[in-house]
């Protein structure tokens, strides 16, 4: 049996329930993967993130205290994150715990009471992390680069918003965006665990009435947006100057990507023997971080490559940089070639496979979007299936010069 595979129930409620059984392991992975994150934030930017702290700042039985060392006192533990798309409230716990991570799951996601006292610290605990991202040039660069590469649309939005957006959300604001967005039919519990069927639903049955409000379906409509390639330079105050070049790319269904996400990983993925890694940084011996990426999203996606140098260094990178991307536009990979960067990307997926909490999230997250998460052997065949024609297709239809942008943030004179 699949390591991914998953059993899949719907409660009277709604509430779709995803179970991968796992044999012999102590531990147990579930939480909640809600279809809300930054670009559902609409005119409160951060509001999601926001949200995601919150949620532990207590509930309509339990103190901020109580929410915290719930989990804590059995060694388990209560966390979550949100993405431009997705929150994820998870819990990892020991088996014979499995009842106590429902519980306080449910409560914080349904119960959470938001008090105002909490907000306004947490304002300030979130205002730090803002900085915190904006005293850290490769994150604050990423993020920028998207703002400007999908100006006009939801995925511009930062996913922690700005000081300025976060003064202004209220308690309100964050009663408002969870009755909108924290119902079943807009959520997966996924449950990864050595746990039966029986015991997951039961339980998940125990807090089903109790919790979980039925609403009407949410509507994902795709959006579109107006592309400009730009060009941005501007002084920082950092020693290094950093640079992104990128451009729109697949969305997450297009039949395409699997061809660009092994162009991207052949091109600056995480391996050593990376085309960008060994011409720029083992040839010559200019950078020490060097890398590209292929994000993809429901309705767009993005392709980028990232630099960090010295600003003398700058220049010639970028054209090392387009100079293999033009490479991979002109040249068809051998049989050889292209074998190894199969082998390699499906290593990786299967070695990202074995994190837990990464196949409960990958799960959840198929679920609402496409109704069904894509096993890794499907994934892997896909990538098999490529030729090297795809990739050269791929390439030119993917890597067009003209639509590339950029932008630099160079030291200040």
């Amino acid at each position: 049996m699949s390591r991914s595979a998953y059993q899949l129930y719907t409660l009277d409620n709604g509430l779709r329930v995803a179970h991968v059984k796992t044999p012999s392991s102590a531990l147990v992975y579930c939480g909640f993967v809600v279809h809300a994150g930054s670009r559902n934030d609409q005119e409160h930017h951060g509001i999601a993130h926001c949200l995601e702290h919150m949620f532990f700042k207590g509930t309509r039985k339990r103190k901020t205290y109580h929410v915290l060392n719930h989990l804590e006192v059995v060694g388990g533990e209560l966390n979550a994150f949100t993405t431009k798309e997705i929150t994820t409230l998870y819990a990892t716990v020991q088996r014979t715990h499995f009842k106590r991570a429902v519980d306080i799951l449910c409560d914080v996601a349904f119960r959470s009471s938001f008090p105002e006292n909490e907000l306004k610290k947490e304002r300030l605990v979130i205002a730090d992390e803002i900085q915190m991202y904006k005293d850290t040039p490769e994150e604050n660069i990423y993020d920028e680069f998207q703002e400007l590469l999908f100006t006009q649309h939801p995925l511009a939005h930062n996913i922690l918003g700005d000081t300025e957006s976060l003064n202004k959300i209220s308690r309100d604001d964050l009663v408002s965006f969870t009755q909108q967005n924290y119902h079943p039919d807009n959520m997966v519990f996924v449950v990864v665990g050595s746990l039966s069927s029986e015991r997951v639903l039961n339980t998940l049955n125990t807090y089903s009435q109790e919790y979980f409000p039925k609403k009407e379906p949410i509507i994902h409509t795709p959006q579109s947006w107006d592309y400009s390639a730009f060009r941005s330079s501007k002084e920082s105050d950092f020693g290094q100057a950093y640079a992104i070049m990128g451009l729109p790319a697949y969305s997450e269904s297009h039949p395409k990507r699997f061809a660009l996400m092994l162009l991207n990983n052949l091109l600056g993925g995480p391996g050593m023997n990376s085309r960008l890694n060994l011409s720029i940084r083992e040839k010559y011996g200019y950078a020490y971080n060097i890398e590209s990426g292929y994000q993809s999203y429901s309705d767009a996606g993005m392709f980028h490559c990232y630099i960090s140098c010295e600003e003398k260094y700058m220049q010639k990178s970028l054209f090392l940089i387009e100079k293999e991307i033009k490479k991979l536009k002109e040249q068809k990979l051998g049989k050889v070639q292209l074998s190894q960067a199969k082998n390699q990307l499906s290593g990786q997926l299967m070695m990202a496979n074995e994190n837990r909490n990464g196949l409960l999230i990958h799960i959840g997250k198929g679920i609402l979007k496409y109704g069904r998460a894509k096993q890794i052997e499907e994934t892997i065949a896909d990538i098999n299936r490529l030729s090297a024609e795809d990739l050269l297709d791929a390439a030119n239809e993917s890597f067009d010069f003209d639509q590339f942008s950029y932008l630099k943030y160079l030291p200040s004179k």
